[in-house]
C-alpha cells in the first residue's frame, strides 16, 4: 500500500512519465541478491555491477581492470559458456554500467555473462592500442581461470557494441596483446556477438588508417568463429552497407555470419534496454546461440 501511494504522489506531483520511469527503477534497484532474480536484465546497471561477481583480471598503469560476472540460477554441476561484454564509446568514454543488462539477458538464458572493464581515453588517457590489448587479455584470463570459474572454456563468446564490438571481433585478431602474456592462452573467442560493431570501415577512419592490422573487415578468411551483428540500416556512424560487406565477405570465406538488419534505426540500433529493438534483436541472438549449440 505504501509503495502505491507513492507511486500516485510521483504521478501526481510531476505529471510525468518520467516519476513513473524513476518508480520502476526504485524498486527494481531494491533487489540484493540475483539468487532468484529471473529478468535480471531489466535491472540498472549500477545495480547489476553491485550484484556481479568483481574479480581482478590485469593490473595496468592507469587502473586495475575488473570483471563483473553475473552467474545464471542455480549451481550447474558442468562448465558452462560465457559471453564477455565489451561497452561502446568510441575507445574514448564507456564504463561497465552502459551494457552490463546484455550479459544479464544472456545470464538469464543459461549461461554466465561478463561484463568487462578497459581502459578508455577519458578515464586513463590512453589510445585504441590499449583497449584491445585490454580486451585480448579479458579473453585469455576468462579461458586461464574457466575452471575456477565453471566456465567451458572451448564455449566463450566475445561481445560488445559500437567500438565495445570492434573489441571483441579484435580478440579473434592476430597481434594487440599486452606484453608479458602468456600467448600459449588464446584470446580468441568461439563465437562472436556483435551490436552495431565499428568493423574497419566508417567510424576511426584514421585509426584504421595507421593501424589496418586492426582493421577487422581487411582479415576475414576462412576459421571465424560463428558470428551475428545487429546493425540500423539508417546508422550514420557504423554505416549498414560495411555491416552488410563484413557479412558478406564472411560468408564468401566459409564462415557462418549472421546480419540482423534493425529496419530505419540509427546508432545504438537495439540499445538501451527501453529500446523497442532490444527484446526482438536479443532473442534473434539468443537464437542463434542454441543452434551454434553455446545456449541449451
Amino acid at each position: 500500500m505504501k509503495h502505491t501511494i507513492l507511486f500516485f504522489l510521483l504521478i501526481l506531483s510531476s505529471g510525468t512519465i518520467q516519476a513513473r520511469t524513476d518508480y520502476f527503477a526504485e524498486k527494481q534497484d531494491s533487489v540484493t541478491s540475483l539468487e532468484k532474480v529471473k529478468e535480471s536484465y531489466k535491472l540498472s546497471g549500477r545495480n547489476l555491477v553491485a550484484l556481479a561477481e568483481k574479480i581482478l583480471y590485469k593490473k595496468t598503469l592507469q587502473e586495475d581492470m575488473y570483471l563483473y560476472l553475473l552467474r545464471p540460477i542455480g549451481k550447474s554441476e558442468i562448465a558452462v559458456p560465457a559471453i564477455v561484454y565489451f561497452t561502446g564509446g568510441g575507445w574514448v568514454n564507456g564504463d561497465v554500467y552502459g551494457q552490463i543488462p546484455n550479459p544479464a539477458w544472456f545470464r538469464d538464458h543459461g549461461i554466465i555473462g561478463i561484463e568487462a572493464d578497459y581502459r578508455v581515453k577519458s578515464r586513463h588517457g590512453t589510445t585504441p592500442i590499449e583497449c584491445i590489448q585490454d580486451a585480448k587479455s579479458a579473453i585469455r584470463y576468462v579461458r586461464a581461470h574457466a575452471k575456477e570459474l565453471g566456465i567451458d572454456p572451448t564455449r566463450i563468446i566475445a561481445a560488445g557494441g559500437s567500438a565495445g564490438g570492434h573489441l571483441a571481433a579484435c580478440t579473434f585478431l592476430d597481434g594487440g596483446d599486452t606484453p608479458g602474456e602468456d600467448l600459449k592462452i588464446s584470446s580468441k573467442p568461439n563465437a562472436l556477438v556483435l551490436h552495431n560493431p565499428v568493423l574497419g570501415e566508417g567510424f576511426g577512419k584514421e585509426f584504421f588508417d595507421a593501424h589496418p592490422e586492426f582493421s577487422p573487415i581487411l582479415h576475414i578468411k576462412k576459421g571465424w568463429p560463428p558470428t551475428i551483428l545487429s546493425n540500423g540500416t539508417k546508422d550514420n556512424s557504423t554505416p549498414f552497407l560495411y555491416a552488410e560487406k563484413f557479412t558478406r565477405l564472411m560468408k564468401d570465406a566459409g564462415n557462418v555470419c549472421e546480419l540482423i538488419p534493425v529496419k530505419d534505426a540509427g546508432h545504438s540500433c537495439d540499445w538501451p534496454v527501453s529500446n523497442p529493438n532490444f527484446l526482438p534483436t536479443l532473442q534473434r541472438m539468443t537464437d542463434f546461440l542454441k543452434e551454434q549449440k553455446f545456449i541449451k
